[in-house]
């Protein structure tokens, strides 16, 4: 079908672009020989990796009923092994996904009401690694809505409650991941991380949570918010857990272009889980963050931290203070990035990747948004697409100087690497915050997530590894009797995942968390 002269002339306007009166047929010609194009291509079969049903089948696959879900974490029930694995790594363990992470043939809600019935036909590369590993995956976690938000109230299922204390937020955005963990629902658990999005709920619910370097594990079959900032990783019970499973599903695959140079294949990853207990940490350099421990931080976080390290000096580390101002700025450096990003994202608009594309999700998501979508929308999503929108057309220049800026920081962190084994600070800057109602404003619902993201957004954009672990109870900040985790984030330089996990691992052989009340 030839485009007509009011499409050609309405794309220019939208553009600026006035078109010559002579050279109007000119364009509409060419314009009409890129539509046959889109459409050849448009007709073409789509090409994902297609699943093993035969020796993965999924079965009792079904929604689950509310007795059976008392905190709202999960979001679909099955249950999915291997018939014929490649190692015993994670023989009787059982594992939950959160829930933008593509199993094919089980629906995938992504917390959400904008769309429905979208149901994946690829394996996220995470899930075939599991299973080769005899893994026992027994559903899928809730997220926030549209995997956006750090306050576990937005899925369209409803809120995701912390099991240290009924009504009170497990974070976000892999909520239900860190709700079925902590329950002990599963044994172990994989979430999603552009933020601290892995992080954050582990630290708020007693948990490891490692967002590993920057393409280590493949995002491959994982639904996307800005190709920069994803990462998926563990979220365990324990340093040993964490450093089995991430070994189990670390090492690029061939297909994620976020695995980079650095990043082995599978058969080179490191056994973590043995090389951290080789050595102790006597002698190894800690670098305590000043700015990662600001003021207005909750006091009973920042004494459990302050303990906490006191931990690594009985242990024979050497702690030093060290300082990176730029730190304190990471916060809003990073909202530029994550918000003009994450916005072409969410339109459909994102480009220059080599991936396996969920073309599926983007044809159910009806793009472009529609008043009623929007009104499906969460106050994180809808806030961030109107901050996007308005930094595009008044601040179009900024986004690649808040990359320059990143990077810069991500140079800052280095220089202190050089000289200290790993920095160490607060996950968040205070507990679990009450679940705000269900009716609350935007700007209640925005602040319900102060003090979470301040330490841990930083680190996806410069992609350094960074663990969340917990060291112990504080009080809730509405209840001095309601007693919630308190955690500390170890951050170590670009593929030293074995550092991070040497220093938690020490630290939790030493320490019983659950007794530091």
């Amino acid at each position: 079908m030839a485009t007509t002269r009011e499409q050609l002339l309405s794309v220019a306007k939208s553009l600026s672009f006035d078109i010559p009166e002579d050279q109007i047929q000119d364009y509409e010609e060419l314009l009409a020989r890129t539509k046959k194009t889109l459409e050849t291509v448009a007709a073409m079969d789509d090409y994902q990796p297609p699943p093993n049903y035969t020796t993965t089948p999924r079965t009792n696959i079904h929604f689950p009923s509310p007795k059976d879900n008392p905190l709202g974490a999960w979001a679909w029930r099955f249950h999915l092994t291997s018939t014929s694995p490649t190692t015993t790594t994670l023989t009787n363990k059982t594992l939950c996904l959160k829930d933008n992470i593509c199993v094919a043939g089980i629906p995938c809600l992504l917390g959400t009401t904008t769309f429905t019935n979208w149901t994946p036909t690829t394996d996220a590369t995470v899930v075939t690694r599991i299973l080769a590993a005899a893994g026992t995956i027994t559903g899928k976690a809730v997220c926030e809505n549209l995997s956006r938000g750090a306050i576990s109230n937005s899925a369209a299922t409803g809120p995701v409650h912390n099991p240290h204390a009924h009504g009170y937020s497990v974070g976000g955005s892999s909520s239900g991941t860190a709700a079925a963990v902590a329950a002990g629902d599963v044994d172990m658990g994989i979430g999603c991380d552009q933020g601290g999005s892995i992080r954050i709920p582990a630290a708020l619910t007693g948990l490891v949570g490692f967002k590993a370097t920057s393409g280590l594990v493949p995002y491959t079959g994982i639904v996307s918010n800005d190709a920069s900032l994803d990462y998926v990783g563990p979220i365990t019970k324990s340093v040993v857990d964490c450093a089995v499973l991430l070994r189990v599903v670390a090492g690029a695959d061939g297909v994620d272009d976020r695995c980079g140079a650095g990043v082995p294949f599978p058969e080179d990853v490191p056994a973590y889980d043995g090389l951290m207990k080789e050595g102790g940490i006597k002698g190894m350099r800690i670098g305590v963050l000043r700015e990662g421990v600001p003021e207005g931080i909750d006091k009973g976080v920042e004494a459990r931290f302050r303990e906490a390290v006191k931990v690594f000096e009985a242990l024979g580390a050497v702690v030093v203070e060290v300082s990176v101002p730029l730190h304190a700025s990471a916060r809003g450096v990073y909202s530029v990035v994550s918000k003009m990003g994450n916005h072409m994202g969410m339109l459909g608009k994102a480009t220059g990747r080599r991936q396996a594309m969920l073309t599926d999700l983007f044809e159910k998501k009806g793009l472009p948004y529609t008043p009623e979508v929007f009104e499906k929308m969460a106050v994180m999503s809808r806030e961030g697409l109107l901050s996007g929108e308005f930094a595009w057309q008044n601040y179009s220049t900024l986004y690649p100087k808040a990359v320059n800026i990143m990077r810069k920081l991500k140079d800052q962190y280095n220089e202190i690497l050089s000289s200290v084994d790993v920095i160490v600070m607060p996950t968040t800057l205070c507990p679990a915050n009450r679940l705000p109602p269900a009716d609350a404003t935007p700007v209640v619902q925005m602040d319900a997530a102060k003090g979470m993201t301040d330490n841990t957004c930083a680190f996806n954009a410069t992609g350094h590894p960074a663990l969340a672990m917990p060291i112990g109870f504080v009080a809730a900040k509405e209840d001095e009797q309601v007693r919630l985790p308190a955690s500390m984030q170890i951050v170590g330089k670009w593929y030293d995942e074995v550092t991070v996990l040497k220093f938690a691992y020490a630290w939790e052989q030493a320490i019983n968390w659950r007794e530091c009340k």
